[in-house]
C-alpha cells in the first residue's frame, strides 16, 4: 500500500515539475520578446518575435534564445558606450546599479529627462539598453544550462513536458521489465543528449544501466533538479524585464 501511496506522489512530482518547466521555457521566451519590442519601439532595432518550437528540446530552445540574446547584447553594448560618453558618471551609475523603489526610479527618470533629452533624444531607449547591458541576459541563460549540462531532462522535448496521468500510466509500463531483482531499463542506449527526448527515451536515459523499482521517481529528481536550477535565472530574468517595462512606464506617463 505505501509503495502505492509513494508511486502516486512521484507521478505528481513529475507532473508538477514537467509543467513547471514548460512554463519556464514560455516565460524565457515571453519575455525576450518583451524585450525586443521595447528596443525596437525605442531604440530603433529590427529583432524578430521568437516562439517556441516543441519539437525541439528544452536545451534546444534555450540554445536558440542565447544566440538571439547575444546578438541583442552586441546592440545594447554599443548604445551603452554612447550613453555613457554622454550623461554624468553619477546619473550613469544611478541607471546601471540596483534600484529598489519606484522613487529612486522617477529621480533617475526626471534627471534624465530634465538634463539630457537634447543629447539623446528619447531617454527610454537608452535606458533600456544601459540596464541590458548591465544584466547580461545571455550569461544569465548560458549559466543555468551548463549547471545542467549532463542532465538528460534538458533533453526532453518541449511538447512532451505536457503530460496527464493517462500518458504517464502508458509509458512506465513500456520503459522497465520486472525480473526477481526488481524493475530494469530495457537494453536500448539512450540518444545524444543534443536529440529532443520523448518522455520514453528520457527515462530510458535517466535509468540506463541500472535497476531500479522507482522509475518515477528518478524521474522526478532529475525534472526536479532542473526546476531548481532553472527558477532563479528565470526569476532574474523576469525581474529585469519588469524593471525595463517600469522605466518606460514612467518616462511614458510621467514625462511625455
Amino acid at each position: 500500500m505505501l509503495s502505492i501511496f509513494g508511486a502516486e506522489r512521484d507521478k505528481q512530482r513529475v507532473l508538477a515539475a514537467s509543467q513547471t518547466l514548460y512554463d519556464f521555457v514560455y516565460i524565457y521566451v515571453s519575455s525576450t520578446n518583451t524585450i525586443f519590442r521595447i528596443l525596437n519601439q525605442h531604440l530603433g532595432t529590427s529583432f524578430p518575435i521568437i516562439i517556441v518550437k516543441e519539437n525541439l528540446s528544452i536545451k534546444e530552445n534555450l540554445q536558440l534564445l542565447i544566440s538571439t540574446l547575444k546578438e541583442m547584447q552586441a546592440v545594447v553594448e554599443m548604445k551603452d558606450k554612447d550613453v555613457q560618453q554622454s550623461i554624468s558618471h553619477r546619473l550613469y551609475a544611478k541607471i546601471a546599479g540596483p534600484i529598489t523603489s519606484v522613487q529612486e526610479k522617477i529621480t533617475v527618470v526626471k534627471d534624465l529627462y530634465e538634463n539630457y533629452k537634447g543629447v539623446l533624444g528619447s531617454i527610454s531607449g537608452p535606458i533600456a539598453a544601459v540596464l541590458l547591458k548591465h544584466s547580461n541576459l545571455p550569461e544569465i541563460v548560458e549559466s543555468a544550462i551548463h549547471r545542467l549540462l549532463t542532465s538528460p531532462a534538458l533533453s526532453l522535448q518541449v511538447a512532451d513536458l505536457l503530460m496527464g496521468h493517462n500518458e504517464i500510466a502508458k509509458i512506465f509500463p513500456t520503459v522497465t521489465e520486472s525480473s526477481p531483482s526488481g524493475s530494469r531499463i530495457q537494453e536500448a542506449r539512450p540518444r545524444s543528449p543534443s536529440t529532443a527526448f520523448s518522455f520514453s527515451s528520457f527515462l530510458q536515459a535517466v535509468l540506463w544501466g541500472q535497476a531500479s523499482t522507482k522509475p518515477l521517481k528518478i524521474a522526478a529528481d532529475y525534472l526536479e533538479e532542473a526546476v531548481r536550477v532553472l527558477r532563479p535565472s528565470c526569476e532574474s530574468f523576469q525581474c529585469i524585464v519588469k524593471l525595463a517595462e517600469v522605466y518606460i512606464s514612467l518616462i511614458t506617463d510621467k514625462l511625455q
